[in-house]
């Protein structure tokens, strides 16, 4: 799964500061709360800068890398305190407790940790992490609340030009809270499915492998009761307009995904497949996001890049980067395609279809080849592909993830109704808009 937390260093020389009691991060001004020195930095003019948000949800299996992950970050790009036209770095972050100078075990989760959100900048060489605001241990990251709240908090201090996010945690998809794990939970298991059949027939699926790690919209164990964001919930949490959101987590990149951000967000990036643990390129991040016109397609560019080097399971990644303002095309055709070949897609194998999934979680197949299989023709498949081509603004995948063979990739995942449920089929028309456009589901 994933990431990694960053020193912080500041000289008594130059300030004297209180540390926090659950963190290494330390206060600008011991003498005022812990988001004294935000308010002094609000400027009500220059808007000319632009923000980022890590926000690292790793109250989970994850925390380790997590923590690697933001120590990644604060050995790259550091923006200058001095400045008022200066880029602003935020992160907000909950892991789970050290014990022994490691993390948690999987089932061995406490509730102990606060989470907090905190500015990196570099103040006379030196890189100072300096704490906004802490939330109580209660609180948990993986949840709408919070999310909104984070959010909030970050766009009532730091006015910009740009605001984007990079969201790092485990994920599933558009799938209903907590089904990816057990689908049983949900399903009478009499009603469960054969990938190989094609139809719902039983299926009882096997328990996820621990490794190797990956990361699968937010979880957070609060203990020992996982909970996460269904994608409804984590669209309306955010409070205003972002310029892109990449998420670093498993198998966001789906068209359900995309089409459900596109009133928030412009730019999304994400993967089709799980993503391993170590997830982004957090070295180089900051630096391509934090310019007067940041650049995440190029952050997608670069995690790709990290991955497709290596050899053996260690080169496995699927990645795209999607322009939700140039999704009403694809509606439109897919919506068209949908209702000409309903019944195909109520009979189709999934076997026959690539698909992005590991332990029979048959949720997740490309869009495009779903439709190919259908049969339709090379007048649709290229009014098909013109349309990918209008969002679809960036797609790479290594030959094979973790095993699985990625013969074609389109750049977006989607939902095969063949290999669904009638649970899945009522939470995909109530819940996911994507469906809500295009009648794939009726």
């Amino acid at each position: 799964m994933k990431r990694h937390l960053v020193i912080l260093l500041v000289l008594s020389a130059l300030v004297s500061c209180t540390g926090d009691k659950y963190f290494s991060y330390k206060h600008a001004d011991p003498s005022g709360p812990a988001d004294s020195w935000a308010e002094q930095t609000r400027v009500e003019s220059d808007e000319t800068r632009s923000v980022m948000l890590l926000y690292s949800a790793g109250f989970n299996t994850l925390a380790q890398f997590l923590d690697q992950n933001i120590k990644e970050l604060e050995e790259g790009f550091i923006p200058e305190r001095n400045n008022r036209a200066d880029h602003i770095l935020l992160v907000y972050s909950r892991l789970t407790a050290r014990e022994n100078n490691g993390y948690c075990s999987k089932t061995n989760f406490t509730d102990s940790t606060q989470s907090a959100l905190f500015r990196l900048y570099k103040d006379k060489d030196i890189i100072v992490k300096d704490t906004l605001k802490v939330w109580g241990k209660e609180v948990r990251a993986s949840s709408a609340e919070t999310l909104q709240d984070v959010l909030q908090t970050v766009y009532n201090r730091f006015p910009a030009k740009t605001y984007g996010m990079v969201f790092s945690s485990h994920a599933s998809g558009w799938l209903p809270s907590g089904y990816y794990n057990n689908p049983s939970d949900f399903e009478n298991p009499t009603t469960l499915w054969k990938r190989s059949s094609g139809g719902r027939n039983q299926y009882i699926f096997p328990e996820i492998e621990p490794y190797p790690a990956v990361k699968s919209l937010g979880q957070d164990n609060h203990p020992n009761n996982p909970v996460e964001i269904e994608l409804d919930h984590f669209v309306n949490a955010i409070p205003f307009h972002l310029d892109y959101l990449l998420l670093d987590a498993c198998l966001s990149g789906c068209v359900e995904v995309a089409y459900q951000l596109k009133d928030k967000v412009d730019i999304v990036g994400f993967s089709q497949t799980e993503v391993l643990a170590m997830g982004f390129d957090y070295y180089t991040l900051a630096s391509r996001l934090l310019q007067y016109n940041p650049d995440p397609v190029q952050v997608c560019k670069d995690y790709f890049a990290r991955y497709d080097i290596k050899t053996g399971g260690d080169r496995s990644a699927t990645i795209s980067a999607v322009d939700t303002r140039q999704m009403e095309p694809l509606v439109t055709i897919c919506k068209t395609l949908f209702d000409k070949y309903r019944s195909e897609l109520k009979s189709m194998k999934g076997g026959n279809v690539q698909g992005y999934f590991r332990y029979d979680r048959h949720f997740f197949y490309d869009l495009e080849d779903i439709l190919i299989k259908a049969g339709i023709t090379a007048e649709e498949k290229a009014a098909l592909e013109d349309a990918l081509n209008q969002c679809v603004v960036y797609k790479a995948a290594t030959d094979y993830f973790l095993g699985i063979p990625i013969n074609t990739a389109c750049g977006l995942s989607m939902y095969l109704p063949s290999m669904g449920s009638d649970y899945l089929d009522t939470f995909y028309t109530n819940h996911i808009a994507w469906n809500k456009a295009t009648e794939l589901v009726k």
